[in-house]
C-alpha cells in the first residue's frame, strides 16, 4: 500500500531546510565505498581499465545492506482503529483466537518505495551516474538490536556488502537492558562486521519519537531514546566508523518550533515521507 501521509506546511519546509543546512560531524567517511562507486563504471573489465577481480570475475556492483526495524522496512501509517484498550486487546489476542494470516487486516501501511534506503540509493545514482548499486533492505518491523546482532550473519555478512547501515535503536526498552548494554551490543556488532567484511559502516541515530498514546493511552511510557543516541555517537567515534546523526536534525527542527507530532506518520515512531527524505539527505552528507 502507498503511504498518503505528508507533513503539513510550514513544518515540512522547515524540517527539510533544517536537514539541508545540517553540518555533518562524523569520525569517518565511507571512503572505500565512494571509490567503488567512482570506479565501477558498468562496463566490462577489459574496457573499463580495471580488469577482473581477484577471482577472475567481472567486478560486481556495489552492495548496500541496511539493518534495522520498521523504519528501515518502510512502515508508515497505523491502520488499527479503536480505543487504546481495543487496540491492545487485538494485538495481545492469543494465537489460537487470531484470524488466519490471509484474513487479517493490515496493521500498518508498508511502502518500501518511500523508505530512506530507496531514497538514498536514488541520490547515490544521481551522484554516481556511471554505476549501478544494489540495496538490500534488512529492516524487520518490531525488531531490536539484540535480534539484529543475532541475524547479522544471515542478513548482512553473507552478502559481503560494500556499505552497511545500522539503524536499530527505537524498539529498545528497559526489559532488554540498560543503555550501556545497548552500547556493548552495538560495539560488538560493529566489530564483527569489520572483522568479517570489508564494508564501510554507517551508524544512524534515529528519528524522533513521541509517546505512543494510541497503544498505551495517556500514560504511555517516556521514551529513553536520547540515552541510546549518545551511545551510538560514542561507538561511532570509538570505532572510527561513519555517523549519520539524524536525531540531531530532529532536535534542531524542534528547537525552531517544529512539533515532532507533525513529522510522524502514526503513533510512536514512524516518520512520514519527509522524515525518510531527511534520513537520505543526512546519509548523503557523508559524501560531500
Amino acid at each position: 500500500m502507498r503511504t498518503t501521509f505528508h507533513t503539513r506546511q510550514p513544518w515540512a519546509e522547515l524540517f527539510l531546510k533544517t536537514a539541508r543546512e545540517f553540518v555533518c560531524e562524523s569520525p569517518a567517511r565511507p571512503e572505500r565505498f565512494m571509490e567503488k562507486m567512482k570506479t565501477n563504471q558498468g562496463s566490462v573489465g577489459i574496457l573499463s581499465g580495471y580488469g577482473l577481480d581477484e577471482d577472475g570475475l567481472e567486478r560486481k556492483n556495489p552492495v548496500i545492506v541496511a539493518l534495522g526495524d520498521s523504519v528501515t522496512a518502510g512502515h508508515f501509517e497505523c491502520l488499527l482503529t479503536g480505543t487504546p484498550e481495543e487496540v491492545r486487546r487485538m494485538m495481545e489476542m492469543p494465537v489460537g483466537e487470531q484470524p488466519a494470516p490471509g484474513d487479517r487486516p493490515p496493521i500498518e501501511i508498508t511502502d518500501a518505495r518511500e523508505c530512506y534506503l530507496e531514497k538514498f540509493r536514488g541520490m547515490l545514482l544521481d551522484r554516481y551516474e556511471r554505476t549501478s548499486v544494489s540495496a538490500i533492505n534488512a529492516g524487520i518491523a518490531g525488531d531490536h538490536l539484540i535480534s539484529m546482532a543475532a541475524r547479522a550473519g544471515r542478513d548482512v555478512i553473507r552478502y559481503q556488502p560494500d556499505l552497511v547501515i545500522i539503524n536499530g535503536s527505537l524498539n529498545w526498552d528497559v526489559s532488554l537492558g540498560t543503555a550501556d548494554d545497548y552500547r556493548a551490543i552495538l560495539k560488538a556488532l560493529v566489530q564483527r562486521i569489520k572483522a568479517e567484511t570489508e564494508a564501510d559502516i554507517i551508524l544512524l541515530t534515529p528519528n524522533g519519537e513521541v509517546p505512543n498514546t494510541a497503544l498505551f493511552g495517556p500514560d504511555a511510557p517516556a521514551a529513553t531514546t536520547p540515552e541510546r543516541v549518545e551511545k551510538i555517537r560514542e561507538v561511532a567515534w570509538e570505532e572510527n566508523v561513519c555517523l549519520a546523526d539524524v536525531y540531531a536534525v530532529w532536535e534542531k527542527a524542534r528547537a525552531q518550533g517544529c512539533p515532532w507530532e507533525e513529522l510522524l506518520a502514526g503513533p510512536g515512531a514512524h516518520p512520514g515521507v519527509e522524515g525518510h527524505e531527511v534520513y537520505a539527505m543526512v546519509l548523503m552528507k557523508l559524501f560531500d
